[in-house]
């Protein structure tokens, strides 16, 4: 059992808002609806300045140019369904990845700030591997980041013969953040300088079996490994809990080869956090699927919701003619998932 201890922390993955170009086909083939993902991790924060420093100039993600909006793009706002909002992002992508953190500020529109713990169904937690911990949790903490993992600093795991360094911290929103150092690294593309050399996420659900009939039945990820309940005290000291068993289930999205883990937990208190996407704490995954009016009907089928203006897609023009069909849909779990459909030019 102790060599599925670390679960957490063991698989490691090799524009705007509203579409973003593939990486290099890294992944499993598509079998279902969900063909490969674009960014990967979208939080809505309530300052996007305070957010960008977090994630520039403490996790080392490259953030370049100026903020973009949505001002005068109506349909964009449709998508989200706030037509009449204001939003901002910056996208952070780490060395030699494509895809990357959208951070997203929405303004002009009502709001509640959530208040997640990593225990509670919704919480999203995007999952950085790092050269040198210690360096970056010297950076996040100078920042006033919140420390979640017990004792305030990075932690060997296992105890006794550590094989990785962690610790968990949140974003200025709340959003969690797991920088694991490995003694052996995983393969990367990221050049000897980059500190952040691969990135997954984890989301934590209600009930791991029928998080898996969706994300793996209904949608076709590729499922890696699926664990039984199991109680490790050095994975709850990292988590900051205390006594709480948890099962992991990790998934692999077709194409990018994104590993995307769903997590519960039993023995422990929990609560469901159900929040807008308005809401600072709430947390987009750009997913691309063949069909887009059949992912939704597939999501609405296990319990998901289009949030976008109407319920309906959206069309969103793009470069040479093209344009992008889309839908933000609010999934059992209050992740939001942007469904990205590419349509072909229009003839001429």
């Amino acid at each position: 059992m102790r060599n599925r201890t670390l679960a957490l922390v063991f698989v490691v993955a090799a524009a705007a808002p509203h579409a973003q170009t593939p990486a290099p086909p890294a992944g499993p083939p598509p079998t279902g609806p969900v063909v490969g993902s674009g960014n990967f991790f979208s939080p809505i924060v309530s300052d996007l300045d305070k957010a960008v420093t977090f994630y520039r100039d403490g996790l080392g993600l490259d953030v370049q140019g100026t903020p973009a909006n949505a001002d005068t793009n109506p349909a964009l706002r449709a998508m989200f369904g706030l037509p009449d909002a204001q939003l901002r992002w910056q996208i952070g992508r780490p060395p030699a990845m494509r895809t990357g953190v959208e951070i997203v500020e929405i303004k002009k529109a009502a709001t509640t700030p959530l208040d997640r713990r990593v225990q509670d169904s919704g919480a999203f937690m995007l999952l950085v591997f790092v050269r040198d911990v210690d360096a970056t949790f010297a950076r996040v903490k100078a920042l006033g980041a919140p420390i979640v993992t017990k004792g305030g600093a990075p932690i060997g795991l296992p105890a006794g013969k550590p094989r990785f360094r962690v610790v968990v911290v949140k974003d200025p929103d709340g959003h969690f953040v797991e920088i694991v150092q490995a003694d052996q690294p995983p393969e990367t593309q990221a050049p000897p300088t980059a500190n952040v050399i691969a990135v997954r996420v984890r989301l934590t659900v209600a009930n791991l079996d029928k998080a898996l009939a969706l994300y793996r039945d209904a949608l076709g990820m590729k499922v890696r490994s699926v664990d039984e309940f199991k109680k490790d005290p050095d994975v709850n000291a990292m988590l900051g809990l205390r006594d709480a068993q948890y099962r992991v289930a990790m998934l692999e999205v077709p194409t990018t080869g994104l590993v995307f883990e769903v997590i519960d937990f039993t023995g422990v208190d929990r609560k469901s956090v159900r929040g807008n996407i308005q809401d600072p704490g709430s947390t987009r995954i750009q997913l691309q699927v063949r069909d887009v009016d059949a992912a939704i009907d597939t999501l609405k089928r296990h319990g998901g919701a289009v949030v976008s203006t109407g319920g309906a897609t959206v069309n969103l023009p793009g470069r040479g003619g093209a344009t992008t069909k889309v839908a933000i849909v609010r999934d059992p779990d209050n992740l939001f998932l942007v469904l990205l459909q590419a349509a072909p030019p229009p003839p001429r």
